[in-house]
């Protein structure tokens, strides 16, 4: 088996998994969301969830592989519509090496008030690497969508999709889905607390010190 056939198989295997992982967690339903791995390194081919598919089942036969330009070159089902978020992230986060975006319950509660969620518990900012940043809305599979989730992600492992969801990252899927997790848990916690009062944010310098945390995991997790 060539390097290249054998890199391609183990991220759809990886993508495969961690999709089912997710709907395990609850993370996605029906046929929303989606999961991505990168193909080695370098080289533009990630291989990602078909569309219209629902997560529970999927196997690594069912993914697909695309090349820079989102065409498939191995798998029969037709890339997620979401394809274009997916290879933004990877052009730009050359330490991103997989991709969760979920529809759960209030990370999509933040995505339609249009609200941030901040440092608030101590576990996040070295998870994540700060607050969740909204995205400005943008049409769904569209450009714009990419181009405005990227901006909203910038350097931290996830971001909300205004009236949309979410999406995280990581080095790989698996790590990807973490993020997700949390993020959720974040998105949870901030919306309770909201309804009893006030929501108190971490002191900056603790913010400050997690963040740090987390640029060194980074930098470990990417070789730098």
């Amino acid at each position: 088996m060539s390097a290249a056939l054998a890199a391609a198989n183990a991220a759809k295997r990886e993508v495969a998994e961690t999709a089912r992982k997710a709907w395990e967690l609850g993370l996605v339903r029906g046929a929303s969301g989606n999961v991505s791995a990168r193909v080695g390194v370098g080289g533009g081919f990630f291989a990602i969830t078909p569309m219209g598919r629902r997560c529970e089942g999927l196997t690594e036969e069912d993914i697909v592989v695309v090349d820079r330009g989102l065409e498939p070159v191995e798998g029969n089902a037709a890339p997620s519509s979401e394809s274009l978020m997916h290879a933004a992230i990877y052009e730009r986060r050359p330490d991103v090496g997989g991709i969760v975006h979920t529809h759960a319950a209030y990370s999509s509660a933040a995505a339609a008030a249009g609200v941030d969620i901040p440092p608030i518990v101590d576990e996040m900012a070295a998870a994540l690497g700060g607050a969740v940043r909204v995205s400005e809305y943008a049409p769904p599979a569209s450009e714009a969508l990419a181009e405005r989730v990227c901006a909203a992600l910038g350097g931290r492992n996830a971001a909300i999709i205004r009236n949309h969801g979410a999406v995280a990252v990581g080095a790989s899927p698996l790590l990807a889905l973490d993020a997700a997790a949390m993020t959720e848990r974040a998105a949870k916690i901030f919306v309770l607390a909201s309804i009893l009062g006030p929501v108190g944010r971490l002191p900056d310098d603790v913010v400050e010190a997690e963040t740090a945390i987390f640029e060194m995991r980074k930098g470990l997790a990417g070789g730098g």
